[in-house]
């Protein structure tokens, strides 16, 4: 079984460190480098990847932790649920301008992509993509290539985060904060099921 805490501790790692990055070249100058580093095959691939972050690594996630230990999947599940709501509370009620709304005729318009112009802030796909991927890693058994399927995971999170800029959908800053807000929550269920755990005295905890 994963490692939880490490887990949460590499990707706040890594968020903090690319938003210092961030920070020191400008936000939006490191939002539209990201954008504009592009070509035409890459388009193709990436607006077929960051569907994986809208419905199916959740779906996957929240099945096979609830096979795994469905009293754990069910009480990770509210967890992604309270989180998602809080996400899109936030989107609401900040309601900021995405990157075609703050750069324009910068932002490429690509093929079969419709561009939102607000409710930026945070990324949902991005934080999704985090909780999600740290319950399947918790449903996934003890092997020997467990440091392998860690770093393929966070990358291929963080790789979503990466195709909502690419795509013109959000800034930089956006999909650290979804990054960020998927950690607190995906550690916060995993500090609290302890608890519950004993509270009800479930049988055969993992």
């Amino acid at each position: 079984m994963m490692n939880l805490k490490k887990y949460v501790v590499i990707n706040l790692s890594i968020a903090i460190i690319i938003g210092f990055c961030a920070a020191l070249i400008g936000f939006n100058n490191f939002t539209l480098k990201i954008h504009n580093f592009y070509s035409f095959q890459l388009d193709r691939y990436v607006k077929n990847y960051t569907i994986w972050a809208e419905w199916p690594v959740i779906i996957l996630g929240i099945l096979l932790m609830i096979r795994f230990n469905w009293r754990k999947g069910l009480w990770f599940s509210l967890f992604f649920g309270i989180e998602a709501l809080i996400v899109q509370f936030i989107k609401f009620q900040l309601n900021l301008p995405r990157p075609i709304e703050k750069f324009g005729t910068s932002i490429r318009q690509i093929d079969g992509e419709v561009l939102k112009h607000f409710q930026a802030f945070p990324s949902g796909h991005t934080s999704a993509a985090f909780f999600a991927t740290g319950m399947i890693l918790l449903s996934l058994p003890k092997h020997k290539f467990y440091n392998l399927t860690l770093f393929i995971s966070i990358f291929t999170a963080f790789l979503i985060g990466y195709s909502r800029i690419y795509l013109g959908q959000h800034s930089i800053e956006d999909t650290i904060a979804g990054c960020i807000i998927a950690n607190i929550f995906f550690y916060l269920a995993g500090i609290t099921y302890p608890i519950i755990e004993q509270k009800f005295n479930f049988k055969n905890p993992i």
